[in-house]
């Protein structure tokens, strides 16, 4: 399974109406292309530099594929978001971007009206004879234990291979990552994640052996 993220800042001055009809085309890319088992966009409230985050997912390499050449995305996504598009929204680098991983499952998945926390980030060096993979189970399962006690629905690690694999989902493109892996959390309602989140801030980064790392926090909406 692929899980997939981009996130996207707007030109200065694109009018509200522009802003939510690209969070409408792609809220509903699950209603026009099979391929896409699950879909949501959520609106930015941390201080990363985008406005809003599109999510979604596809069961296998052969339906991402699909999902690339499919006419929803050339004739409607590509029209608000490509550099050359007359009609582009958004931003060309400036808080754009594309991330993701692979995983077995959908242990991810939220209900509309429940709310998301995505981690970016990357591990401090490893010690001499620990790699990035061992590193990063021992993440896993701290961070697995310390969302359970914050009251989060789920907590799940990806190795952040879809930011240079976003033409096929498996042939790099361009240098490694910034950002090593993915992390995201669950939560019941924002509310709740905006009281219980700290707990695994920035402070709890650290302890757990994160060097750098960039957040983002929003509801879970499914445009009408």
């Amino acid at each position: 399974m692929i899980r997939r993220f981009e996130t996207y800042a707007f030109l200065p001055g694109t009018s509200p109406e522009a802003r939510r009809r690209l969070a409408e085309v792609l809220g509903h890319c699950h209603r026009h292309v099979p391929d896409v088992i699950y879909n949501a966009v959520g609106w930015n409230l941390s201080d990363a530099p985008a406005e809003l985050a599109w999510e979604h997912a596809y069961p296998s390499l052969e339906s991402y594929r699909r999902y690339m050449v499919h006419p929803y995305h050339a004739d409607l996504i590509d029209r608000y978001v490509l550099p050359d598009s007359p009609e582009r929204v958004v931003e060309a680098m400036t808080g754009a971007g594309l991330f993701g991983y692979h995983c077995d499952e959908p242990s991810f998945l939220l209900a509309p009206g429940q709310a998301r926390r995505v981690v970016l980030l990357r591990f401090a060096p490893a010690q001499p004879g620990t790699d990035v993979g061992a590193q990063a189970d021992v993440f896993a399962a701290k961070a697995a234990e310390a969302s359970k006690a914050a009251g989060a629905l789920s907590s799940v690690l990806g190795a952040n291979t879809l930011a240079n694999t976003w033409f096929d989902g498996e042939t790099p493109h361009g240098p490694p990552p910034k950002w090593s892996h993915v992390w995201e959390q669950g939560y019941a309602r924002l509310a709740a994640m905006e009281q219980r989140a700290p707990a695994t801030g920035p402070q709890w980064l650290e302890r757990a052996g994160v060097e750098r790392f960039r957040e983002l926090r929003y509801e879970v909406l499914e445009p009408a």
